[in-house]
């Protein structure tokens, strides 16, 4: 087999990709607060013969896709590590993939032996590892079940192996109030991460939203005053990373309607432990808690609901096909708990951009590409609508 850099691996990803989430068992050793798993979590695992009859079907289908990636999903797939070695072990005997690869494991990041370190560091060029981080100390343990002290002393092995690889910080209710404390620290520490909120409804109604709300707002703030005074360093995405020159922009449109922002049930399929596909974990039934629908299509033909119509962040507004399944009973109705939340990010995003827009100096403008400038130029012009209506 020939080797790959880190780099490679990424490179083999170009050209047309699907996602094959593979779900390796449903088993976890953490009781993570928002977990959408939990409803009814069993103990069960996929088996070799499934797993590799899969795999081998999608790396010899003709079906318009040039590269996969084969995401190892859980529960906590490492709970399953012999399995995952008796694949990689069987993977790696054949020689004739007609498609390019990669392989990923998400992990929680607390069960990493020596033995698993050593197996990792050695299929790195074939293996990549995401792992969770929720911040702080104090945040992490509240929502991923007192597990820090369990994943600290691991982090930097991760780092070490996968520099380019971000962790996930998970946002809901209970760490909402260490965000900007949570950010700042795994910045310090020099970890790659991004951070997204949760989509389930943790934000209510009433005084109880408005409070939600106003925490984020000032947890946002704190985080432009970090960025802004620290040009080397690239806003956490998505929640301070939004495209802000999209603005007001139509949404973008294909042959099948509404742009989808999510791949589910196309580029991305997830195989559960029976062998049993679904678009993703969000439609199947121990993730959810009741029955698949029989015939799955994530299409948004028009935005629905119909304020979404009329909303001047609509192009691009995320929005998550199972989840609107689940609650609405069609991927193309909108759930809408996100939306207030979504504005304060994208106006945060703003200020942070004008921010730092003032406190370029001669050398960062001269240095910028011509391409960079005309961005720089889009995003004032929004800043100063933003401005205009009130918003900033």
């Amino acid at each position: 087999m020939p080797k790959y850099s880190f780099q490679g691996l990424r490179d083999n990803l170009e050209g047309k990709r699907q996602t094959i989430v593979l779900t390796i068992t449903k088993a976890c050793n953490l009781r993570c607060s928002y977990c959408y798993e939990s409803k009814s979590r069993g103990a069960e695992s996929i088996d070799f013969e499934t797993a590799r009859d899969i795999i081998k079907y999608y790396m010899e289908a003709d079906n318009g896709f040039e590269a996969i990636e084969f995401d190892f999903f859980g529960g906590e797939p490492l709970l399953k590590f012999s399995l995952i070695k008796e694949i990689i072990k069987w993977f790696k005997s054949v020689r004739t993939w007609r498609k390019r690869f990669i392989f990923l494991i998400e992990t929680n990041g607390t069960l990493l032996t020596d033995e698993i370190k050593n197996w990792l560091n050695k299929n790195k060029y074939f293996v990549i590892v995401t792992f969770s981080i929720d911040g702080n100390q104090t945040a992490h343990n509240l929502t991923r079940d007192n597990s820090y002290d369990l994943l600290l002393p691991n982090i930097p092995f991760f780092q070490e192996n996968w520099p380019f690889q971000p962790a996930k910080m998970t946002i809901c209710e209970k760490n909402l109030p260490f965000l900007a404390e949570s950010v700042i620290e795994l910045e310090k520490m020099g970890l790659f991460f991004t951070a997204n909120i949760v989509f389930e409804d943790i934000w209510g109604v009433g005084e109880k939203k408005k409070e939600m709300l106003k925490e984020y707002e000032k947890q946002l703030d704190q985080l432009v005053e970090f960025y802004s005074e620290r040009l080397d360093l690239y806003p956490v995405g998505p929640i301070l990373s939004h495209v802000i020159e999209a603005y007001d922009k139509h949404p973008i449109r294909d042959e099948n309607g509404c742009l989808r922002f999510c791949g589910a049930g196309h580029e991305m399929i997830m195989v559960d432990v029976d062998g049993t596909i679904y678009p993703c974990h969000r439609f199947a039934p121990w993730v959810t808690g009741r029955p698949a629908p029989r015939a799955i299509v994530n299409n948004q033909i028009e935005w629905r609901p119909e304020e979404c119509k009329l909303c001047k962040l609509i192009s691009i507004c995320p929005t998550c096909a199972g989840f609107n399944w689940q609650i609405n009973g069609d991927t193309g109705i909108r759930t809408r708990f996100h939306c207030d939340a979504f504005k304060v990010e994208f106006i945060a995003s703003a200020k942070l951009e004008a921010n730092r827009i003032a406190n370029m100096d001669d050398l960062n403008l001269r240095n910028l590409s011509a391409e960079e400038l005309q961005k720089k130029k889009s995003r004032i012009e929004v800043i100063y609508k933003l401005i205009n209506e009130g918003l900033i």
